[in-house]
Parts: C-alpha cells; sequence; structure tokens
C-alpha cells in the first residue's frame, strides 16, 4: 500500500477515535501505553480490570493454529448478551456464524498479521439480534510466546429486535491501520 494511502487511513482512524465513544479512546490508550516501545502489548502488559465500567465490553480472543480460527478467552456481560449466550470458549466461527465467518477471519487474522489496529463504526448483523448501531476497537496483542497471536477487543452496541432486512457490516466501514504507523 502506498504511504499516502497510510497516511490516508491513521488520518481516518485518529479522526474516528476523535469522534468515538470516550470508552474506545480509553481502551485504545491503554494499549498504546502497554506496548511501550514495542510494536504491540504483551497479552500479560493488557490488565483488563483497569478499565472496570467498559469490562462488559472488552472480548479477548486468540489465534489457535491446530483449528485455524481464533477462540474467545474472555467475553463481558454485554458482548454475550449481544450475541445471545456466553462466548468464551468458542471459535469465532460459532460466533459469527459461518455466512459472516470468512469476512471476518480474514479481518482479524490481518489484525494479527499485521499487525493493524481495526476500527468499524456501523450498523450491523449479529446472530442473537439486529444492531442500530456498532462501534468496535480491536488491537493485536503478543501471546506467551512472543508471537501476535491475541486480540483484545471493545464492542459497543446499541441493540434493537431482530428483523430479517439486516445490513452486512461493510469493507468501507472498517479502518486498519499498521501499529507501526501508531505514536
Amino acid at each position: 500500500m502506498p504511504a499516502s494511502e497510510n497516511n490516508s487511513d491513521l488520518d481516518r482512524l485518529n479522526k474516528a477515535l476523535a469522534e468515538a465513544d470516550p470508552g474506545i479512546r480509553t481502551i485504545f490508550n491503554l494499549w498504546r501505553d502497554a506496548r511501550g516501545d514495542g510494536l504491540v502489548p504483551n497479552r500479560r502488559d493488557i490488565d483488563p480490570t483497569q478499565i472496570p465500567t467498559l469490562l462488559p465490553n472488552v472480548f479477548i480472543y486468540r489465534w489457535d493454529d491446530e483449528i485455524g480460527d481464533f477462540v474467545c478467552k474472555l467475553a463481558g456481560e454485554d458482548i454475550n448478551v449481544a450475541w445471545g449466550r456466553g462466548i468464551a470458549g468458542l471459535r469465532l466461527r460459532d460466533v459469527v456464524g459461518e455466512a459472516d465467518h470468512p469476512v471476518v477471519l480474514t479481518r482479524w487474522k490481518r489484525i494479527v498479521t499485521g499487525p493493524v489496529v481495526h476500527f468499524g463504526s456501523a450498523q450491523e448483523r449479529m446472530s442473537a439480534q439486529e444492531l442500530v448501531a456498532a462501534e468496535r476497537l480491536i488491537l493485536p496483542l503478543e501471546g506467551n510466546a512472543g508471537t501476535i497471536d491475541h486480540v483484545l477487543g471493545l464492542s459497543l452496541y446499541k441493540l434493537v429486535s431482530r428483523r430479517d432486512d439486516r445490513k452486512p457490516l461493510l469493507s468501507e466501514d472498517i479502518i486498519q491501520v499498521p501499529c507501526a504507523q501508531i505514536d
């Protein structure tokens, strides 16, 4: 990607974060501070209890090479309510469903392989309930083996009842910026 596109995405991210819910900025700053001089922080350097008011909206997944999917390690109560069940221990495929899994998996793999910061704000569909709006920030984390294989996320939902005319999350609703560009 040309540098001008990267700068444009960084500008879009900075603007989006400035306009986002304060909780999005709080978790971004926690992540940025925890990484110090590194590209991404280690999972052990992130303590979700530092953000008690956001805990219901926090999730952590780990990439599992053996199954070729992410596995949910932590899901706050608002995350579980939005998906209609507890999702800790479930594969990403089981959470988002077969239809959406390929697109979401591709996005999330880019988060850990880039690594990139991922932000989206849009109307989107979920298996359990329709959403009016969702803001989601997903950040890469290094695991115990020194590889970037975890994601830390914050999802803020405004829920309404399920409808059949749901709109999928579109690529243009997503911003992904290489971690190396984040100060």
